[in-house]
């Protein structure tokens, strides 16, 4: 997989942060994702007072917070050279942790505006593989199908430090969220390109996000973070200086 230069995909058209328009009707050729995110993506100048908060706190009403151990990431998104994957609504990446690889398909459209509400499918890599599309499961299968025989290519790539955070319900032992404070550093095809973004990211791990919204409102508050104005995705493009087709 190699990467692109910003010739080889220009476009007069600039891509959408995250569009709330509904997405477009499934193509019956194709398998239908039905994997679900739900999250807040917040941003911040410094991730330290966020997390001296968590470990102070411990607890917000019925909720508490355990520190989880500290993850580096990294991640490179791809795509074919005629755009295929975000034409169908969808952001690829290729995630490594250590001895593990995930290849994830995030769609771009959220059914909220206020936190991100959208389709996301993950499945694990085969040791020593990077060919997304030969995943056996169903994002391999949905690559297969919407890509056929076009090749991937890198579009930029990610490292982030993540400091993670499980939430609990008291009395609960399975967690409904994690807060994850993201340093991030966006990386185009030359060593100049490149961006650090720090985030704070409140993902719910159980499809209800309306008990979550008070403790994020007490972490803007207290900590002075903002809601981030273009995810990741977006900001990678942009560092990359990629102009991809309106989707």
């Amino acid at each position: 997989m190699l990467p692109l230069e910003p010739s080889d995909l220009a476009s007069p058209l600039p891509i959408p942060l995250m569009s709330t328009t509904p997405p477009p009707p499934a193509d019956s050729h194709h398998p239908v994702l039905t994997g679900r995110e739900i999250e807040w993506q917040l941003a911040t100048d410094d991730v330290q007072p966020v997390r001296d908060w968590l470990i102070s706190q411990r607890r917000f009403g019925t909720l508490q917070f355990e520190p989880l151990a500290t993850q580096q990431l990294h991640d490179t998104y791809l795509d074919s050279a005629d755009w295929g994957v975000l034409l169908a609504g969808f952001a690829l990446r290729i995630r490594q942790c250590g001895a593990q690889a995930e290849v994830t398909l995030k769609g771009l459209r959220s059914a909220r505006t206020d936190y991100a509400d959208r389709r996301e499918v993950t499945e694990t890599l085969v040791p020593r593989s990077t060919e997304p599309a030969g995943a056996p499961g169903a994002v391999g299968q949905w690559l297969r199908s919407v890509l056929g025989q076009r090749s991937l290519q890198a579009l930029f790539t990610a490292e982030t430090v993540r400091q993670r955070f499980a939430v609990y319900r008291t009395g609960n032992p399975n967690p409904c969220a994690e807060i994850a404070l993201d340093e991030t550093t966006l990386l185009g095809s030359s060593a100049s390109r490149c961006e650090t973004l720090r985030r704070v990211e409140i993902e719910a791990r159980d499809g209800s996000p309306h008990e979550l919204e008070p403790l994020v409102e007490a972490l803007r508050r207290a900590c002075g973070l903002w809601q981030a104005c273009e995810n990741k995705f977006a900001a990678g493009l942009r560092v990359a200086a990629l102009q991809p087709p309106l989707c």
